[in-house]
């Protein structure tokens, strides 16, 4: 095996320890963070003996849809890929499928694949703390299975739940801004991975780029940034009312 990278887009940091303890069962690794905006407008390109473990938060039963394409700057050729699609509690939905489908068009093959919870975006209440300490492990102990299922070769393929088409892509009512305890340090503009947050104007947000993913307001040392109003004490609500019941479990697909 070649270089093992840990590949992530993780604006509030769960995707991010579910990929790293992935390529953590695997081997050593090197890490490619694309939730900096930065980072995605470069290109990367793999050999067919590298191998890459790709992870994203579900949005919508989806994959984050970004202006600049979250994935466009990843180029395989016939290079393994084990993907992750960490969701809060609800359902993955397409994103397995969609991640898994979107990286094969760029050269990559997938050989694995798993869906793991984190704690929801939008409240605190709804899979808290994870991941926790068993939720890494059993993402460790993934990693070491893939590893060995590559080890076979036995030329079966992967096989993934959803469908396609793939479900619409919905975008929240309301987003994210800044009140008057803002101090104007910029970390709201730093951690923000659609560009949706000017440093002139960071107590404002574009809510045509904004994503809803809450960095900025997880990000905010004073915590002068948050979602109000009536539309989103709703929504939440019913999140919690449906999914804080009972926690789902890692779902893993081996060929």
């Amino acid at each position: 095996m070649g270089n093992l990278t840990a590949i992530y887009f993780s604006p509030t940091g769960g995707t991010k320890q579910y990929v790293c303890a992935v390529a953590r069962g695997i081997g050593s690794y090197g890490e490619l963070n694309l939730t900096d905006r930065e980072t995605r407008a470069r290109e990367y390109t793999f050999s067919a003996d590298d191998l890459v473990v790709v992870g994203v938060p579900v949005y919508y039963g989806r994959v984050p849809q970004l202006p600049d394409d979250l994935l466009r700057g990843l180029h395989g050729d016939g290079t393994p890929a084990v993907f992750a699609a960490v969701y809060g509690n609800r359902e993955f939905d397409d994103a397995l499928l969609e991640l898994s489908g979107r990286c094969e068009k760029q050269g990559f093959r997938g050989v694995a694949a798993a869906a793991f919870v984190a704690q929801h975006t939008f409240s605190a209440k709804i899979a808290a703390g994870r991941p926790d300490a068993d939720d890494l492990l059993i993402a460790e102990e993934f990693g070491r299975s893939a590893k060995a299922s590559m080890a076979e070769k036995d030329g079966k393929g992967l096989s993934l739940p959803g469908n396609r088409p793939y479900r619409s892509f919905q975008v929240a009512p309301f987003i994210p801004k800044g009140d008057k305890k803002c101090t104007a340090c910029g970390a709201c503009v730093r951690v923000c991975p659609a560009g949706a947050v000017a440093p002139e104007t960071p107590r404002q947000t574009d809510a045509k780029k904004c994503i809803r993913c809450l960095a900025c307001v997880h990000a905010c040392p004073v915590h002068a940034r948050k979602v109000g109003g009536p539309v989103y004490g709703m929504v939440t609500r019913k999140l919690e009312k449906e999914l804080a019941k009972t926690e789902k479990e890692a779902r893993l697909f081996l060929p």
